[in-house]
């Protein structure tokens, strides 16, 4: 979304064009730094969060027109890499979302996919990143765990369990006993009984001050 505005001019209207050009250099700084560093994050914070802001009526950024201008474009943008791909012999649409799309299709359609992808970032000025997968288990959308062809492992929604600090920690022997057992073929029973890690058993609740 951040670079949606940024590339397509796109700001607050009270806050004039130059905040296009603020924002932008928060991005090139984010860029300088190697995804998953503390400062990597908290520039990606300082971008994602002014976005989701401008939806906020209590935020000095606040801006519903531009919220939905870039929500929208972003939707039409990414339909219309879908479509194209889609025209392509044999590729499978695996799932869309609202900044990627998964797909599978034979080996030789690989150069068919790179020329799709490469107009269509030519088209919008937007940059693509890619992974490959070796294979994937979904639950839904916002929901799944996906091993790449490298063997790293990607967890999303309720799949997930390397949290961050203020994220609810409770009963992580859940996730990572499932994730054993599709990835590794271990009896979910097994892994429970197994699993030395007391912490991962532990359940967090909040508890009223009149309690």
């Amino acid at each position: 979304y951040p670079s949606l505005g940024i590339i397509n001019r796109v700001y607050p209207e009270h806050l004039g064009e130059v905040f296009c050009d603020l924002y932008a250099d928060i991005k090139k700084q984010r860029l300088s730094y190697p995804k998953g560093t503390p400062e990597n994050k908290m520039l990606k914070l300082s971008l994602n969060g002014s976005y989701g802001d401008s939806n906020n009526p209590y935020s000095p950024l606040y801006d519903s027109k531009y919220t939905m201008t870039i929500t929208i474009n972003g939707q039409l943008l990414l339909c219309m890499l879908a479509e194209h791909l889609m025209k392509i012999p044999d590729l499978q649409m695996i799932q869309i979302n609202t900044d990627g799309v998964t797909v599978k299709y034979p080996r030789h359609l690989e150069g068919y996919v790179t020329d799709v992808c490469d107009w269509w970032q030519k088209y919008t000025m937007l940059d693509l990143e890619d992974v490959d997968y070796s294979r994937m288990f979904i639950r839904d959308v916002n929901n799944y765990v996906a091993e790449s062809v490298d063997k790293k492992v990607k967890r999303k929604g309720t799949y997930e369990y390397k949290l961050e600090w203020n994220k609810n920690h409770s009963s992580l022997v859940v996730q990572k006993a499932v994730e054993t057992a599709l990835l590794h073929g271990t009896p979910v029973e097994t892994f429970i009984y197994e699993h030395q890690n007391v912490m991962d058993f532990m359940l967090r609740t909040k508890v009223p001050r009149s309690s």
